[in-house]
């Protein structure tokens, strides 16, 4: 099986630490669910210009995606840089998205690797796991399965699904050393459970190896793990 790039680029609503934030951003996040980008857009805008990070990264991804607006890779790249110069987590890792994926700029992977670490320097799991797939390809760095791994789990334990199915892949592929089908079982049945395509496959080819008792008790770790809250899980 090989392994996918997944992305995801984030969308801020805000946190409960910055009501102030929240207040502001919340309209526009409310007219976007109800369908009417181009009113998100008007709600944010004037809130970007004057330096509000959340709403900058947030007029970012509209120009990404060209959400109420025409698309700019560019113009999303100003945006994004704007609300990560200001230390917003989920702009450094949207920018770094770009960087990664080429898109408003050249394939960048020292700059995109710089801006997934300023990212996960924050806890962010999106920007962990990117940081994983960079170390574990050799993107900017040398090839590490070791410390992917480190970084996939740390994304993993907070529910983070890509992440989740990356830990089962290294620990099947025997990237590691020997495989461990079991703990394979475990995290990629997680990350299945959270609709991760490759995961269910990966899942089903542990079980092409386990016998019957080692997959009962698999299954229990797994709901083990999870009622845990990823606190105890094989690894």
């Amino acid at each position: 099986m090989v392994a996918k790039y997944l992305t995801r680029v984030i969308f801020v609503l805000g946190s409960l630490s910055a009501a102030i934030a929240v207040a502001n951003v919340e309209p526009g996040v409310r007219a976007l669910e109800r369908g009417h980008p181009s009113s998100a857009l008007r709600s944010w805008l004037p809130l970007a210009r004057e330096g509000n990070p959340k709403a900058q990264n947030n007029v970012g991804l509209m120009y990404e995606r060209g959400f109420g607006v025409s698309q700019s890779y560019p113009e999303a790249m100003r945006w994004y840089r704007l609300a990560a110069d200001q230390g917003l987590p989920e702009a450094n890792h949207n920018l770094g998205l770009l960087y990664y994926s080429g898109f408003g700029a050249d394939v960048n992977d020292r700059e995109a690797f710089k801006r997934f670490r300023a990212a996960a320097q924050n806890e962010l799991p999106e920007a962990l796991y990117m940081m994983g797939l960079m170390v574990y390809f050799g993107k900017a760095t040398s090839p590490n399965p070791q410390t992917a791994m480190e970084l996939f789990e740390s994304a993993a334990t907070s529910g983070y699904a890509e992440a989740q199915y990356m830990m089962g892949y290294l620990l099947q592929s025997g990237d590691l050393g020997e495989p461990n089908p079991e703990a394979a079982f475990v995290w990629s049945k997680l990350a299945a459970d959270q609709g991760i395509d490759l995961a269910a496959d990966l899942n089903y080819l542990t079980t092409l190896v386990l016998e019957d008792a080692e997959q009962l008790r698999a299954q229990q770790l797994t709901e083990l793990c999870r009622a845990s809250n990823y606190t105890d899980c094989p690894k």
